[in-house]
């Protein structure tokens, strides 16, 4: 019987010296600490801090209005991504998002484009991403799904699509 108590001992103290060192973090950049969705290479990107940005986002929730890794809808996500990645401010909503930028045609887009649907889903009307390359974008789509990569090229957004821009540079 006291044997079986030293050993419940030395696990306890095992237990209560390793597990303060095994849950410590030294995270001083979330976008470089967290574990890698899995991703193709056709999606990455050739700009290392907005590959960095996009997995650090990929499966974080929707929520309208919300502008936080708790919940973030699609125009304060194009909000955060501009300003975390460019450096750059855009406007709080979708409408006026596209307020900010030149229309583009498709054959014309690059990374960092934007891109705007029509929604009925969305009590504005709007919806809106940020072009990655090969067709794709990424945004916050919906609470079901939340942030993640989508093709311009799904049905359901080739029919939604009301346009895309480019940030006009205001000097």
């Amino acid at each position: 019987m006291k044997q079986l108590n030293s050993k419940k001992f030395k696990f306890i103290l095992i237990l209560v010296v390793l597990l303060p060192i095994l849950g410590y973090s030294q995270t001083k950049n979330p976008y470089t600490d967290f574990k890698l969705p899995a991703i193709s290479d056709e999606i990455l990107t050739p700009d290392s801090i907005l590959n960095k940005f996009m997995l650090y986002w990929i499966g974080k929730p929707y929520k309208l209005g919300g502008n936080s890794e708790r919940g973030i809808d699609c125009s304060q996500f194009n909000k955060r991504l501009y300003k975390d990645v460019y450096n750059k401010v855009l406007g709080e909503v979708a409408y006026k998002q596209w307020a900010q930028t030149q229309r583009l045609k498709k054959d014309s887009l690059m990374v960092g484009d934007l891109v705007f649907f029509r929604s009925k889903a969305s009590p504005s009307g709007w919806h809106t991403g940020v072009l990655i390359g090969n067709s794709y974008f990424i945004h916050a789509a919906n609470k079901y799904e939340g942030v993640k990569i989508s093709s311009i090229e799904e049905p359901r957004y080739k029919q939604m699509i009301r346009g895309y821009g480019r940030l006009i540079d205001k000097k």
